[in-house]
């Protein structure tokens, strides 16, 4: 008897592990497809910018890779386009200053909740 109830605890024991297994394969999975999501809505993000700035009557998707990486390698070794850059990264807003803003929003929202309440 007491042999029976060590091979049943240990078969439940080997699902919850399956189970788990099955779990944490799903977890990964999920996050490979939200990170997938992502990276492919910034690839067409990022083909739409450099089709914008193609020369007229060009098509930027009449190129395979290994000419736009040509073309955009001579881009980017311009003087002028690595000092863009450089300026873009300068005047972006520091995220920590963006999450203090946040909070402080969120108190005077609140705040102005709780005056009404009265």
């Amino acid at each position: 008897m007491e042999e029976q109830k060590k091979k049943t605890k240990v078969d439940r024991a080997a699902r919850k592990v399956k189970q788990a297994q099955a779990e944490y394969r799903k977890a990964v999975r999920e996050q490979k497809k939200q990170e997938r999501k992502v990276q492919d809505r910034h690839k067409y993000m990022m083909g739409g910018c450099v089709q914008k700035y193609f020369p007229e009557g060009l098509n930027v998707f009449d190129f395979n890779e290994l000419e736009m990486n040509r073309i955009i390698s001579c881009a980017f070794s311009l003087k002028d386009v690595k000092n863009m850059i450089n300026t873009v990264i300068k005047e972006r807003p520091d995220p920590d200053a963006e999450n203090d803003e946040e909070e402080v929003a969120d108190d005077e929202a609140e705040s102005d909740d709780s005056d009404d309440e009265e």
